[in-house]
Formats: C-alpha cells, sequence, structure tokens
C-alpha cells in the first residue's frame, strides 16, 4: 500500500523533471561579447588591474572573410612570441600575462564555421605565460596585426572542401547491402 502512495507522490516530480529536460536555453537576441571596434567590453565583466602583468581579457572569433578571424584582447599592449607547433596549428605565447578568468580559458570550437580555424583555445602556462592554440583545418597563410589592446589573425580561406566536425560518439550510417540474387 506504501509503494501506491510513493507512486503517486512520485509522478508528478517525474512529469516537471521531463517537462525542465525539454527546455533547453536559448539565446536570444544580439551577440553580447567583444566585438573589437564596436564593443570593447562584455557585459557584466569588469576588467580587473594584475600589478605589472597583463590580462589577457578575451579570446574570440569572427566570422570576417571566408578565412576567419582570430583576435585576442589585452588589458594593455599584448607581448607576445610565435613559437613552433604542429604543422596545422597557430601557436601563441604572450609573456607576463594571465587570463583574467577561468572561463577566458575555455576552448572555443569555431569548426561549425567555413573557415580555416577549426578550434581555439588559451591556457594559463608557469611562469605568467598564456599560450593560445589556434588549430586549422589545413596550412593556410595568415596576416597579423596589433591595433592597441588587441592583437589580430586575419586567416586566408581553406583551398579543400570543408566538412564539418564530426559528433563524438556518433557513427556514420552504412548503406545496407542489398542481397544479390
Amino acid at each position: 500500500m506504501r509503494w501506491i502512495l510513493y507512486l503517486f507522490l512520485l509522478l508528478p516530480l517525474c512529469a516537471q523533471a521531463k517537462k525542465a529536460e525539454k527546455k533547453a536555453p536559448t539565446r536570444t537576441g544580439p551577440y553580447l561579447g567583444v566585438q573589437p571596434g564596436t564593443k570593447d567590453t562584455a557585459p557584466g565583466k569588469k576588467i580587473r588591474k594584475a600589478g605589472k602583468r597583463r590580462l589577457i581579457t578575451w579570446v574570440g572569433f569572427q566570422m570576417v572573410g571566408q578565412g576567419g578571424r582570430v583576435f585576442i584582447q589585452s588589458s594593455d599592449k599584448p607581448v607576445y612570441n610565435l613559437v613552433p607547433g604542429a604543422s596545422d596549428e597557430v601557436v601563441l605565447e604572450f609573456s607576463n600575462s594571465r587570463l583574467q578568468s577561468f572561463n577566458d580559458g575555455r576552448r572555443l570550437d569555431t569548426g561549425w564555421f567555413p573557415t580555416a580555424v577549426s578550434w581555439i583555445d588559451a591556457s594559463q602556462k608557469r611562469g605568467d605565460i598564456v599560450r593560445v592554440v589556434i588549430k586549422l583545418r589545413e596550412l593556410v597563410g595568415y596576416d597579423l596585426r596589433q591595433e592597441g589592446d588587441y592583437l589580430f589573425l586575419d586567416f586566408r580561406p581553406p583551398t579543400k572542401p570543408l566538412e564539418p566536425p564530426k559528433l563524438p560518439g556518433a557513427q556514420r550510417a552504412e548503406p545496407e547491402k542489398q542481397p544479390i540474387y
């Protein structure tokens, strides 16, 4: 008899949980992040001072041209070095720098855009070094320029046909083989 009572009490909770699962949050409205030349700060993000260190305050991507643009915003004029990486990577190290927040180090998966850039990853290293790795679909040329507190990398378009990234765990459906009679 008790189990029936529990069933009646839990049933509405299960239905409520299913409704919550179905409602995925979606963003409506404009992009709220940093847009160089238009909006230099994201809403709710305060740029704090880190003493003599520079802060990497934003690592971003823009659909500019067919190759795409990666930009890095710093609290002061960035000091960087291009360092060797894999053949399909551009690796930048910013000396005397820190990521402003943990969120600034999250990977940007740009592979869904039809550009040369597959993803961008920023990480904090020992010795106040921030490393930004830009993974390319294929080796293409790029223009590197610095404007104020920004560093811009404008990539050329890829030459090979683009394929969307593969989802983890997703397998291609094999066509059914027809029996030969």
